[in-house]
């Protein structure tokens, strides 16, 4: 996709299509007898003891400018087969406030509610939230003291999943980081997440992610009020900070 975040829509409406089985539709998955394939896991595991935010599927590049998020694709340290169960409904994300996020979140919501079949004035707050308010609490340093939150990583997130599923299913299927971005012109260093743990030392890495235990939220997204704090966490009022946005 070279980087073209709409394109995260598209690839969410196809995972579903495959994977997502309801009491009113049945996953092509389904159909085929494939569900039950063990499905490439290139995740980052999540520790629970972990103090800070986690974000699993993502690398970050760092250079002049803002930083930027990118799939990890072949790149990431860890890759493992796992059930799909363990797979769909595994931790991927985790803000500041401890809300865990899954794939069947992103690539559900995606497809759902943000313009893959539906469009939903509507979404889970927690996950509006992550998109729009920075939960995650990742900010870009400019000269000067200019604090600016980090951009969404969803998008991110949502190719690499997409290409999870192309490890999962096509034979000899491969895309290293270098060669999907190869035409970045900007040096950047990237960087992949880390953590911060309680104790002296930290614990055994599992061998997967944990799996969320409670669905998705049906709640409403909710707007601070205009001399609210922003959600971001900047300290200034949301009508000077992401208000400020939303007015244009």
């Amino acid at each position: 996709d070279k980087g073209y975040q709409d394109e995260c829509v598209r690839i969410a409406q196809a995972v579903r299509v495959l994977v997502h089985d309801t009491d009113k539709s049945t996953s092509l998955l389904t159909y085929l007898g494939k569900k039950n394939t063990d499905f490439n896991d290139t995740s980052f595991p999540y520790d629970p003891t972990n103090l800070l935010s986690h974000s699993s599927l993502v690398i970050t590049g760092i250079g002049n400018g803002p930083s930027s998020h990118f799939p990890l694709l072949d790149d990431g340290p860890f890759e493992r087969n796992e059930a799909f169960d363990n797979w769909w409904d595994g931790i991927v994300f985790v803000d500041q406030a401890k809300n865990e996020f899954s794939r069947r979140d992103i690539v559900i919501t995606l497809a759902n509610k943000e313009g893959g079949a539906h469009v939903d004035p509507s979404l889970d707050e927690n996950y509006f939230n992550l998109r729009n308010h920075n939960t995650l609490g990742l900010f870009d340093l400019f000269p000067g003291g200019k604090v600016v939150p980090s951009e969404d990583q969803v998008p991110a997130a949502m190719r690499q999943i997409g290409h999870e599923v192309l490890k999962t299913f096509v034979p000899k299927y491969s895309l290293k980081f270098e060669t999907a971005y190869a035409d970045r012109k900007k040096p950047c260093i990237f960087m992949l997440g880390g953590s911060l743990v309680e104790g002296a030392t930290a614990p055994e890495i599992p061998s997967h992610n944990p799996v969320k235990s409670s669905p998705v939220s049906t709640a409403k997204r909710s707007r601070p009020g205009r001399n609210d704090p922003c959600y971001c966490g900047s300290g200034k009022k949301y009508k000077k900070c992401c208000g400020r946005e939303k007015s244009r």
